[in-house]
């Protein structure tokens, strides 16, 4: 991954808004891919600012001087994820915690009704605060597992 990375000003963000998922290409590698990032034309408005060029024009032949910085960076989590699904299909689904304090938590939600199960509460738990604090990796898994289970040809080599 290089330290300059381009976008197209279509892939801006509405004026006002600082903090996006932004469609940007590594200017080293060509790779395009999506991640969480703040962007700002002014360096000083970010902590760890990295050139930006902002493509533009009927040929994206002009170009701005912007700067971005990574929130959540999205490079690479797809194959990773891709390879995490592909193996957790031989394995069992069961999480575990080795957590005296949790279970007790998780039970005493269940038994004041808040959730059906212990398992319930830790998924909705667990998938509010990956919202929160990592909403691209749960971005980049929908898209994975909608690719991953729509791919006929893995279905047929599966079924061999």
């Amino acid at each position: 991954m290089s330290s300059q990375y381009i976008t197209a000003e279509e892939h801006l963000p509405d004026a006002g808004e600082t903090e996006t998922v932004l469609q940007i290409r590594d200017a080293e590698t060509k790779e395009i891919f999506h991640s969480r990032a703040r962007i700002a034309r002014d360096p000083a408005q970010l902590e760890q600012p990295e050139p930006l060029s902002v493509v533009k024009g009927p040929h994206e032949n002009t170009a701005e001087q912007w700067y971005i910085e990574f929130v959540d960076e999205t490079q690479g989590m797809e194959d990773r994820l891709e390879r995490l699904a592909d193996e957790q299909r031989d394995r069992s689904n069961v999480v575990n915690t080795r957590s005296n304090d949790l279970n007790v938590l998780l039970r005493y939600l269940v038994e004041t009704g808040r959730y059906e199960s212990t398992s319930a509460a830790a998924r909705e738990l667990l998938f509010e605060r990956l919202a929160d604090e990592h909403p691209s990796v749960l971005e980049t898994y929908a898209e994975v597992k909608t690719e991953y289970e729509s791919d006929p040809l893995r279905e047929a080599l599966a079924d061999e």
